[in-house]
């Protein structure tokens, strides 16, 4: 199966530009989930920083899963 997308440029180039750099961001975001995992588990995080990191989680999770 393919699919074409077909964009009207300039008027479409912030729609465009979202689905070339797609899976540039979903990798980002599934990084910045492995650091704050890493972090949580395996370092010394202080109190706050435990707590960032899991709201952290908690805001990229649902966005990962849509992916």
């Amino acid at each position: 199966m393919k699919a074409t997308l077909e964009f009207d440029l300039p008027d479409d180039q912030a729609e465009f530009d979202a689905a070339r750099l797609g899976r540039a961001a979903l990798s980002a975001l599934w990084q910045i989930d492995q650091h704050c995992r890493s972090l949580l588990k395996h370092g010394e995080p202080t109190d706050e920083e435990a707590r960032l990191a899991k709201d952290i989680r908690a805001m990229i999770e649902p966005e990962l899963m849509e992916a």
